[in-house]
């Protein structure tokens, strides 16, 4: 593979990118203005904050202030203990162990890493180390303030518009394997599953959402919870009926492709068990996909 293939020139600079340069730039002014020795903190930390929704940078918010309290605390003490230079590389292993451990024991693993990062930071300072532990804490909280604040006030992710937008594309999607399944084909539900993908994963965030100070308008979903069933539902039956092998529609089925897709495809009164089923889940798609329909077309979105 050539360099030129690997280099994306289509790229063009997002909207987080830009809030993320600018929640740097005004932690930076504030450590100048405070006259703070914690630049590189603040932006580290307004970087990392700087999140696709208020959930994720809350998230962000309070494992950046524990693990950084947590390991400049231990990190401090531990470079309290007067022993010889060689014996402080040991000294400084026990640190980590005793940090992981704790973590572990309190159920807080996913925080261990950023904590033993900040615990060798802190043993390691060749400043002094209650100005250190002091600057880092500061610089730390100063820059995740600034990053959930940027994210928050301009503009701020919107996670429901984001739902809402994928539901719409696994309504279209979903519309044409099935299209496909009544012309006598094989779907290819590879579009309807990546869209059933982002769907699920943005329903799980919207869920988080309603449960931030910054989303109240969030604290009622409903609506998005029948949403994301009735997706959910529509994708258990397409994955049933792809992998039957009936023959015959039933005069219902027969109707409504005719109906929906302009589709002239012959009916049966006669129909075996496994064309029975097939029917059966059929009729359903087509109900939840109405259903569905109903829920997202007059919701209106501004992308």
């Amino acid at each position: 593979m050539t360099i030129k293939n690997k280099i994306d020139y289509k790229y063009r600079i997002g909207m987080r990118t830009l809030k993320t340069a600018l929640a740097v730039i005004i932690g930076l002014y504030i450590s100048y203005l405070l006259d703070l020795d914690s630049a590189i903190f603040v932006s580290i930390a307004a970087v990392s904050t700087m999140k696709p929704s208020m959930s994720e940078s809350l998230q962000d918010f309070k494992k950046r202030l524990f693990t950084c309290v947590f390991g400049v605390i231990v990190g401090y003490f531990f470079s309290k203990i007067n022993v010889e230079d060689y014996l402080k590389p040991l000294v400084a292993g026990l640190g980590i162990l005793l940090t992981i451990y704790i973590l572990v024991v309190v159920k807080m693993k996913d925080m261990t890493q950023l904590s033993c990062i900040v615990f060798v930071a802190s043993f390691c300072s060749n400043s002094d180390k209650f100005y250190y532990a002091t600057n880092r804490i500061l610089g730390t909280f100063i820059g995740i303030i600034v990053g959930v604040l940027v994210n928050y006030f301009i503009s701020s992710p919107n996670v429901w518009e984001d739902f809402i937008l994928a539901a719409r594309s696994c309504y279209r999607s979903c519309n044409l394997a099935l299209k496909e399944i009544l012309s006598d084909k094989k779907a290819d539900l590879t579009e309807f599953n990546k869209d059933l993908e982002s769907a699920t994963n943005l329903y799980k965030i919207l869920e988080k959402e309603a449960d931030t100070p910054f989303q109240y308008k969030y604290k009622e979903i409903s609506r998005e919870k029948r949403i994301m069933s009735l997706i959910e539902s529509i994708s258990v039956r397409l994955e049933v009926v792809e992998n039957m092998d009936a023959d015959h529609f039933s005069l219902e089925v027969s109707q409504e492709a005719l109906k929906r897709y302009k589709l002239v495809e012959e009916y049966s009164s006669d129909l075996d068990v496994e064309d029975r089923v097939y029917n059966y889940h059929i009729e359903y798609i087509l109900k939840y996909m109405d259903q569905l329909k109903e829920e997202i077309e007059n919701i209106k979105v501004k992308k």
